[in-house]
C-alpha cells in the first residue's frame, strides 16, 4: 500500500472539511488531542472502505496525521529519511542532530503490522543509529511490550495524541537548555 494514495488523500480531504479557524483555535489552545480525535472519527469510516490490513491502514493514517500536526505545531522534523541504509519514518528535529548529538534526536516509527518479530526487527535496526532506546518511539494499533516508548492509536494513558505533547515538551526543553548555555 502506497502512503501517498487513498489514506493520505482521505485525511487531507477531512482536514479541508474542518474550518481553518477551528483548527487554528485548537492549536493555539494546545488542544491538538481534540483535533486528532476529530480526524480519527471522520477518517476511520472512510479508510475502512479500503481493502487491506487494519494495522497497515492505521499506521499510514497516523504517520500522515503526524506529518500534518508537526507542521502545524511548527515542530522541526524530517520525514522518510534514509541514513546508513536504514529508513526512518520521522526524525525530530533532523538528521544532522541525530548524527552529531543523538541524545537530542527522537526517531518515530509507525508500525504498519501486528507482527511482533517484524516490529522488533525494525526497532533493532533503528538502534544501530539511535543507541538510546528512550529516543525511539513506536506508534502501534495494538499494545505490545517493547523496550522503547510506545503510543497506541486508542484513547488511553499512552494514546497517540500524547506523542505530540511529549515531542513539544522535548523540543521546548532542548531549546531552554541551549539558551541557558549561551547565557552563561
Amino acid at each position: 500500500m502506497e502512503e501517498d494514495t487513498p489514506i493520505k488523500e482521505i485525511l487531507y480531504n477531512v482536514i479541508k472539511e474542518i474550518p481553518e479557524k477551528e483548527i487554528q483555535t485548537l492549536f493555539e489552545n494546545g488542544n491538538h488531542s481534540k483535533l486528532i480525535e476529530n480526524l480519527f472519527e471522520k477518517t476511520l469510516p472512510r479508510i475502512n472502505t479500503i481493502s487491506g490490513d487494519i494495522n497497515e491502514k492505521l499506521g499510514i493514517l497516523s504517520e500522515s496525521m503526524s506529518h500534518y500536526i508537526l507542521t502545524e505545531m511548527l515542530i522541526p522534523s524530517q520525514r522518510k529519511i534514509v541514513y546508513k541504509d536504514i529508513e526512518f519514518d520521522i526524525i525530530v528535529p533532523e538528521l544532522s542532530v541525530l548524527k552529531n548529538r543523538s541524545e537530542d534526536a527522537i526517531i518515530i516509527y509507525f508500525a504498519k503490522s501486528s507482527d511482533i518479530e517484524k516490529i522488533q526487527k525494525k526497532i533493532n535496526e533503528l538502534q544501530k543509529i539511535q543507541k538510546n532506546t528512550k529516543n525511539i518511539w513506536v506508534v502501534l494499533h495494538n499494545k505490545i511490550n517493547l523496550s522503547c516508548k510506545t503510543y497506541l492509536i486508542t484513547k488511553n494513558e499512552n494514546s497517540f495524541s500524547n506523542l505530540f505533547t511529549d515531542i513539544k515538551k522535548i523540543v521546548v526543553d532542548k531549546k531552554q537548555d541551549r539558551l541557558r548555555i549561551f547565557k552563561t
